[in-house]
């Protein structure tokens, strides 16, 4: 009895029972789920590089909007299509979550993961839709300070989904620490940056969110814990 206790700690045979269960408990949907966070970061990045700036004036605003109109409309469908592939990432990691020895950490999983999506796609669509067919019947001039006045209220939606973003990491990344099924270094790491995608005002902030999904979705492929 003490021999097997030596060789097979009572620490390594929970999580050893834990991940033989997680695997046998999971469906296609949440084992797959983690592509629906690789291929949403990996789209942003895209995007974001290859986006331009509205500009301060309404003379700007007007020369984008009428220049500007394929990458209007890919940012329209990449705000669409964000929604499914983050509800699919954020329901996988909640179930993940559901299973480890914490009580608030799946609800805030859950609320942070689905409040990211919809303010994040909210964001999007504040600064794309009103330019897609702009100015419309409305006078060139007005339409575009009228577009000025919103744009900060996408500012403040992304910031919104900034802070929903770190209430789902750090929960997520101190609900796996605490039951040792990362490494400590790993669990740190990822607790550190989801605080930081907190300031998703700030690029730093959106960095972090993209390396924390990227990251986590990465993980969770190869290890498909």
């Amino acid at each position: 009895m003490d021999r097997c206790r030596l060789k097979h700690p009572i620490g390594s045979e929970k999580v050893a029972l834990v991940s033989v269960a997680d695997e046998q408990s999971r469906g296609w949907s949440e084992r797959w789920s983690p592509l629906g966070g690789l291929v949403f970061a990996i789209v942003f990045i895209l995007v974001y590089v290859t986006s331009g700036e509205t500009g301060e004036t309404a003379e700007e605003v007007i020369a984008y909007a009428e220049g500007n109109e394929r990458e209007l409309t890919v940012q329209a469908v990449t705000g669409l299509v964000a929604i499914p592939l983050l509800l699919w990432f954020v329901s996988g990691l909640h179930a993940r979550v559901r299973r480890l020895e914490s009580q608030t950490a799946p609800a805030l999983v859950l609320a942070g993961g689905t409040g990211f999506a919809l303010l994040l796609f909210t964001a999007v669509a504040i600064w794309s839709a009103p330019l897609l067919q702009f100015p419309g019947d409305a006078d060139p001039t007005a339409a575009a300070n009228a577009y000025l006045l919103i744009d900060d209220l996408g500012w403040v939606l992304l910031g919104g989904a900034g802070v929903a973003f770190a209430v789902m990491a750090v929960a997520a990344s101190v609900a796996a620490l605490r039951s040792a099924v990362v490494p400590a270094w790993l669990g740190w790491i990822g607790a550190v940056v989801g605080l930081a995608a907190a300031a998703t005002i700030l690029f730093v902030g959106i960095l972090a969110w993209l390396a924390w999904t990227l990251l986590v979705s990465v993980l969770l492929l190869v290890r498909r814990a």
